[in-house]
């Protein structure tokens, strides 16, 4: 499918290209046609591509639950470690605030993650968080952030 309009968009620029270079008078509206949709399908292509791309990131995603170890250190330099049961999707939500810190709404429960926290374990990689977010499944959302 993103082929098919990767091919579509090729030919409407060199339509457009051939227009544009011929002598003599072009019709204005048609000029206007292939000027205004060209963006139009470049963009849908980008998209199609990009979700195409999450999928084939996320064929190898595991989203059961599994027990999963989250390490830190606080202001005073102690190291301390705790370990979650968390889903595929939660685990992924933790993979991204532990790049951001702070407070993070997952799908059961409100989860602190103190600044570049450590993950250790089985967690999804930051390239399938990234998919998932894209891909519109990722669910978490901040709600302070660390320090405040």
């Amino acid at each position: 499918m993103t082929s098919l309009y990767l091919l579509i968009s090729i030919l409407m620029a060199l339509a457009l290209l051939a227009l544009l270079l011929r002598p003599g008078p072009a019709r204005p509206i048609t000029l206007w046609l292939l000027a205004a949709l060209l963006p139009v399908l470049v963009s849908v292509t980008a998209a199609l591509y990009g979700q195409a791309q999450a999928q084939r990131t996320l064929s190898d995603f595991n989203p059961a639950v599994q027990d999963r170890a989250l390490a830190w250190r606080d202001a005073g330099g102690t190291e301390s470690t705790s370990t979650l049961a968390l889903s595929g999707l939660d685990a992924a939500c933790v993979v991204r605030a532990a790049q951001r810190g702070g407070t993070y709404q997952l799908s059961s429960s409100t989860l602190f993650v103190p600044n570049q926290a450590q993950l250790l374990g089985p967690w999804p990689s930051k390239a399938q968080a990234d998919a998932l977010m894209l891909s519109g499944r990722l669910g978490c959302r901040r709600v302070s952030r660390a320090g405040e």
